[in-house]
Formats: C-alpha cells, sequence, structure tokens
C-alpha cells in the first residue's frame, strides 16, 4: 500500500510580511545612518546593503533606487507631523493669538526633535526631488503660521512698528528646522532648553510690552 502524500506546508503569508517588514525598518535605520552622516552623493546602495546586513539584489527590490530609498527614509520620519500640525491649528483657533504665539516653541519642539538630522539630509543633500520635498515642507509651514500676524494686529497685541507680514516672517524664520538643528545638534543645546528659548525670543520680538 502506497503512503500518502503529505499535503504541501501552507504559505505562511503573515509571518513573511513581518520579516519582511522587520528587514525593510532595518535597511531604513542602516539608511539613516549612512546618509545623514556621509551625506546623498557619498553612500552607495551597495553600502547600505552592507551596513544592514542584507543582499544588494534584496535592497534593490525593496526600493528599486537610491532616490527612492531616500524618499521612502524621509517619509517614514515624519509619522508625528500630522499631530503636530492639529495641535497648532487647534491653537490658532482658539481666538487667542498670543497664546498661540507662546505654543509654537512647544509645537517647533515636537515637530523637529524626531527628525531635524533628517531634514538637514533634504535641505543639504543637492538632490532635487529631496529638496523640492523639503521645500514643500517648508511652505505647508508657512501656511499654518501666515494668519498670526494679523491676529496679533486685530488684537492690539502686535509691538509697535512692526507688520503683520514682517511678525509672520520672524516667527517662520526663528522656527525653522535649521534654527533648531544649530542649537541643538550643532551646539549642544537640550530641546527643553530650545524651546523656552524660542517661547522668551517670540515673545520679545513681537508681542506690545
Amino acid at each position: 500500500m502506497e503512503a500518502p502524500v503529505k499535503g504541501k506546508r501552507p504559505y505562511d503569508t503573515k509571518l513573511r510580511q513581518e520579516q519582511a517588514g522587520l528587514t525593510r525598518q532595518r535597511i531604513l535605520e542602516a539608511a539613516r545612518r549612512l546618509l545623514i552622516a556621509a551625506g546623498y552623493s557619498q553612500v552607495t546602495m551597495q553600502d547600505v546593503a552592507g551596513e544592514a546586513g542584507v543582499a544588494y539584489q534584496t535592497l534593490y527590490a525593496q526600493f528599486g533606487s537610491k532616490l527612492q530609498l531616500a524618499l521612502e527614509l524621509c517619509a517614514s520620519e515624519f509619522p508625528h507631523v500630522g499631530q503636530a500640525v492639529g495641535k497648532l491649528a487647534a491653537a490658532r483657533s482658539a481666538g487667542d493669538p498670543e497664546r498661540w504665539l507662546r505654543t509654537i516653541g512647544k509645537f517647533a519642539r515636537f515637530l523637529y526633535e524626531p527628525c531635524a538630522d533628517v531634514l538637514r539630509f533634504m535641505r543639504e543633500s543637492g538632490d532635487a526631488d529631496l529638496l523640492g520635498r523639503y521645500r514643500e515642507i517648508e511652505r505647508g509651514r508657512l501656511e499654518q503660521l501666515a494668519d498670526i500676524g494679523p491676529q496679533l494686529q486685530r488684537a492690539g497685541k502686535l509691538r509697535d512698528g512692526l507688520t503683520p507680514s514682517v511678525a509672520v516672517d520672524i516667527v517662520w524664520s526663528l522656527t525653522g528646522p535649521e534654527t533648531y538643528a544649530q542649537l541643538v545638534l550643532d551646539r549642544g543645546w537640550t530641546p527643553d532648553h530650545f524651546e523656552r528659548w524660542l517661547d522668551a525670543a517670540l515673545v520679545g520680538l513681537i508681542l506690545s510690552q
């Protein structure tokens, strides 16, 4: 009597997906270390594969190109941005522009603490696509701040001689990612120190005395 033919072992799709997800995360972490340390033009896909401990073919199958890898790295570092923008929008809608101004330091810290190095990498990459994405982020940030000067003026809170437009420019400039990167990443300030300094600086420069 012939032995029964054993059925094929079920293909564990869920396990494979989990393993692929872990490999993808390992690649992104390796890419972040290398790209931020050495710069976009100096890092090859082979470098990233070696750092991540995966075959080049695996890396290529996951991302296809260095640009796509860099774009997905940047996208993966900004999951908190929607929440940060929501907090700022809520403060803007509360009808108290002075309170709104005094919350911007916390907003900037929340926004940049996880990803200031990635934003700097995008800005300094020299790649048109990455620079375009960075400028898109900055345009969005300016749009979120565009009404603070007019609101302060209507409330009689704007410093004498300061126009609403210049007030917006000051807030946008001081709350930019490069200001955070210079003070925290380069000069060693703590994020808490940065937040307190930014709040005091904005109040001193913009609010009427």
